[in-house]
């Protein structure tokens, strides 16, 4: 190796050596601070005991969710050091294994729901929810429910304990379903960019925002539809549960002004006026209350309880006997690009591994496939429908179980299945094709750019940076589009049974409640993931089995960061804080404005289909309860 001479190359010589030492010095210090955490979260605290008559916490804080989306191990333990790791999220899974194991649990009392924190969530996520507290309830012990604000979504819930405790202070805050979306056609002629636009259905809307400026006809009266049928389940849930007359909250909200009146235009004493609450409390109020009717925690004001983290890692023998049958359960949430993708979201090639794998495995005896999607690229929904296809050549049986959204690629994947279950309040159907191919030859000349070239036909260099897109290319694009479009209807009738004729009317881009794709045969039965799972036992002609999750092994270092960043995690106290409020504040409606844009914008950028194809619902978004 040649030495540095100079005086010059002997400083930078001996700066890259200074450096190296830090370096090595810094890594080997990290790595010698994670043995060390994770020593002592092995030493740890004394196991968590569970004193007789405590209360079963339930306080979601985040998004309900199926699956945690992928953060890299080591960012989510520097980020919950500094008490800001990024959207929150809570495992649905969780939150019934914990009710329902409470429920006949003697050393469990009661259930205290605090809901200040749970944050928009899937509206079929919510039913689930709600039944396991229903059959909480069944035993005979009460369940408290708390909230500063309830929003739609937090109050869904409430609705279904005994008693609804609400802030003097606070507000019930119903105002309806509703399904909006920015649109963007002249903002993109402003800003010179051309978005070539080619799909078939006139019902799919996904591509509406970058060609119009506001909502087609035809999307209006799809939307109006399946959102009649989920505010019908939701105001009839809640009226069936509060007692209430069919018709009080549709009335309560149209004639909100008028109602607040009455009460001096206090929404706590409104909300307790109508029957929507029990009592009005402020939080030290709350906690008295609470201690009073459960019991006292010793050695504290609070009342005794035990949170559904701690209720969980305390349960002695959560596993009885090992079954040597097993089920499987892959969770599919998320858009599905092309590829690999981390959880979150759905790559092709991803889930693909994962279907092999379950095949492969000669303790599987059937598969779940659990689908929370509205679609994305079509080659990528193809690769993971052939895979299921050849899962089921094995011979074992394959159901679908439909989360909050299960459209379009989500749909496309799904007719593998040997029976497809929906929740009613499921989002399905899409069954439609768009193409979207930016091209920004307007800003090039706005900017004093030019692009220019030669090909050797027609077609080569067509769709290069900057340059218009050949009439050729949009020809191309538009037979390629309708090709896909064929290939779906043919998909599903094959695997639904029925005729083009038929899926062509049930088609066309067209979104669908879980009520009506029963009703249409787009699905077969209504019911949950349980009840998927027992149909595949019985498919598989198994009565004893046990239930497991196929997904993506951590490599060691991943499982070490990992597991101690979810114990710094579930080392924070669980209390009546509010995070969020139930009324935006101006930074927070342009906090969700800039999220919505970013999204919105950022799907022409993401979108990684090789063909440009794709199966996406721009509406099912509206799946979520806010």
């Amino acid at each position: 190796m040649t030495r540095a001479t100079s005086t010059l190359g002997k400083f930078f010589s001996a700066l890259s050596r200074i450096y190296r030492v830090f370096r090595a010095i810094i890594l080997n210090g990290l790595f010698l601070l994670l043995v060390i955490l994770f020593a002592a979260s092995l030493i740890g605290e004394a196991p968590f005991v569970i004193q007789p008559g405590s209360a079963l916490l339930v306080n979601p804080d985040g998004v309900l969710v199926e699956q945690y989306t992928y953060v890299d191990p080591m960012q989510a333990l520097l980020a919950d050091s500094l008490d800001n790791a990024g959207p929150r999220e809570v495992l649905v899974a969780e939150l019934l294994d914990a009710i329902s194991e409470a429920a006949v649990d003697d050393r469990i009392s009661s259930l205290v729901l605090v809901l200040n924190n749970l944050q928009p969530s899937g509206f079929s996520k919510l039913r689930d929810v709600a039944k396991a507290l229903t059959d909480f309830r069944k035993s005979g012990k009460p369940i408290y429910a708390y909230g500063d604000n309830f929003t739609q979504a937090q109050y869904y819930l409430a609705a279904h304990a005994d008693e609804v405790i609400l802030n003097t202070m606070g507000s019930v805050d119903l105002e309806g379903f509703s399904t909006n979306q920015i649109y963007y056609r002249d903002a993109l002629e402003k800003l010179g960019i051309n978005v070539h636009i080619f799909r078939v259905g006139e019902y799919k809307s996904a591509v509406e925002p970058f060609e119009r400026m506001d909502m087609s006809s035809q999307a209006r009266e799809a939307n109006s539809e399946w959102l009649a049928d989920l505010w019908s389940l939701y105001t009839e849930d809640v009226s069936r549960e509060r007692e209430l007359s069919p018709d009080f909250i549709n009335d309560f909200i149209n004639n909100m002004d008028t109602h607040l009146a009455v009460h001096d235009g206090n929404p706590a004493v409104l909300a307790l006026a109508n029957g929507l609450v029990d009592n009005l409390l402020s939080r030290p109020d709350t906690t008295r209350y609470l201690r009073s009717a459960i019991a006292p925690a010793p050695d504290s004001d609070d009342f005794l309880y035990v949170d559904t983290h701690n209720y969980l890692q305390a349960q002695s023998d959560p596993v009885d006997t090992v079954a040597s049958d097993h089920i499987g359960l892959i969770i599919a949430r998320g858009t599905i690009y092309d590829g690999r993708q981390e959880a979150g979201n759905i790559g092709g090639d991803t889930l693909q591994e994962l279907i092999h794998r379950a095949g492969q495995d000669e303790r599987i005896k059937a598969l779940v496939l659990r689908i929370d999607s509205g679609g994305g690229s079509a080659f990528a929904s193809e690769i993971i429908r052939s895979e299921l296809l050849r899962f089921r050549e094995t011979g074992k049986p394959l159901v679908v179980s439909m989360s909050s959204v299960a459209a379009s690629g989500g749909y496309w994947i799904a007719t593998a299945a040997d029976e497809i279950f929906a929740s009613p309040g499921t989002i399905t159907g899409s069954i439609g094709i768009f193409g979207l191919y930016p091209t920004f030859e307007k800003s090039f000349q706005t900017l004093g750019l030019a692009a220019d070239g030669i090909g050797t036909t027609d077609l080569a260099g067509s769709m290069t940076p900057g340059m218009a897109l050949s009439p050729l290319a949009e020809n191309i694009l538009q037979l390629t589009l309708e090709d896909g479009y064929r290939r779906f209807i043919e998909i599903v009738a094959e695997s639904r049974q029925l005729s083009l004729d038929a899926v062509n009317r049930i088609a066309r881009g067209r979104v669908w409640s879980g009520l009506d794709a029963r009703e249409i045969g787009l699905v077969d039965r209504l019911g949950t993931l349980e009840d998927a799972i027992e149909e595949a036992a019985s498919r598989a002609g198994i009565d004893f089995y046990q239930t497991t999750l196929i997904k993506r092994t951590l490599s060691p270092g991943e499982q070490l960061i990992q597991e101690l960043a979810n114990n710094v995690m579930s080392s924070q106290w669980f209390s009546f804080t509010s995070k969020e409020r139930g009324f935006l504040s101006s930074d927070k409606m342009l906090s969700q404005f800039s999220r919505v844009l970013g999204s919105d914008l950022g799907k022409i950028f993401e979108f990684n289909d090789p063909n440009n194809l794709y199966l996406h619902c721009q509406e099912c978004s509206a799946a979520v309860l806010r």
